[in-house]
């Protein structure tokens, strides 16, 4: 002890290199520690790689069975849903195009005859909205599917007359882009073209028509669900715009105005009050009796599968 208080220097000396000699042990040993640990891990990574580069990559033949039987099970499904789909949908028959015009003409015979017997006013030269084929041919590539558009819209316009309503005012069949009479072909195909139209066929195609009845609240709705609900062609209603053709109310009658009916036999006197007195003419029924315009647009879908 006397050594250290004749020697401060030194006695400062060795305390401040003991404390560095244990911290140094101290940070060696957890040194040692994370060594240990990372060498574990390490070992454990290399052991799991050997494990699977010396293992077998293929699923196991349980595995494989259960596999083909789910990709079974979704190809039967699939081919149940195509069948299905195909009877939602008239079919496209070769067709050339003096064929296509012939059944046109009959078609618009047909649908008028139809009308008539009905009683279902059509709008004047109704052509079913084929009004362009009627003195010209179609190509020879769209007479086919021209045929099967004209069957899916004599189809709706038989739905639209059956139901028995009062008229249709407007029938407009909105024509897709491709479609040409074969006097004024499609232009030639340029450079330019747009990269969609090379990618095939779609799945689904669409083609669209625009119809306005005139007709009484129950023969609309009766439209509408029959459309919706038919089985032979799938058909999708974009749009339904409904109004009623009176805008106003019945004006009011003036009560004053109107002539009384005299009671049938007089009352005898002290007797009960006499039945009061009805106004004369037929009733005039306030509601009941409306009538709307109904315009809606109508999507006809073909599966292409």
């Amino acid at each position: 002890m006397n050594w250290f208080r004749k020697n401060p220097f030194w006695s400062a000396f060795i305390a401040i290199a003991g404390g560095a000699l244990f911290l140094a042990a101290g940070l060696l040993w957890w040194t040692k520690g994370s060594y240990e640990d990372a060498m574990a891990k390490f070992r454990e990574s290399a052991t799991e790689q050997s494990r699977l580069e010396s293992g077998n990559p293929y699923p196991s033949a349980a595995n494989v069975r259960k596999m083909n039987t789910y990709l079974d099970d979704y190809k039967a499904a699939l081919q149940k849903l195509k069948a299905e789909l195909k009877t939602r949908m008239l079919t496209e028959a070769p067709l050339a195009p003096n064929e296509f015009q012939t059944r046109l003409r009959q078609a618009i015979i047909r649908t008028t005859e139809n009308a008539r017997n009905n009683r279902v006013k059509l709008p004047a030269n109704f052509f079913l909205g084929f009004d362009e084929f009627v003195s010209s041919l179609p190509s020879p590539e769209d007479a086919p599917a021209l045929g099967q558009e004209l069957s899916q819209v004599q189809l709706l316009l038989n739905t639209i007359i059956e139901a028995r309503v009062d008229a249709i005012t407007a029938f407009h069949r909105i024509s897709h882009p491709g479609i040409a009479t074969a006097a004024a072909p499609l232009p030639a195909a340029t450079s330019s073209t747009s990269p969609k139209a090379s990618l095939g066929p779609k799945l689904i195609e669409e083609r669209t028509v625009e119809f306005a009845i005139s007709a009484s609240p129950t023969a609309g709705r009766r439209v509408i669900n029959q459309i919706a609900a038919a089985s032979e062609q799938f058909f999708i209603i974009r749009a339904i715009y409904v109004k009623n053709q009176k805008d106003k109310g019945p004006p009011r009658e003036n009560a004053g105005a109107a002539a009384m009916i005299p009671p049938p036999n007089p009352a005898p006197t002290g007797a009960g009050p006499a039945p009061a007195a009805t106004p004369a003419g037929p009733l005039n029924f306030i509601v009941g009796n409306e009538h709307i315009g109904l315009s809606a647009r109508v999507e006809l879908v073909n599966f292409r599968l």
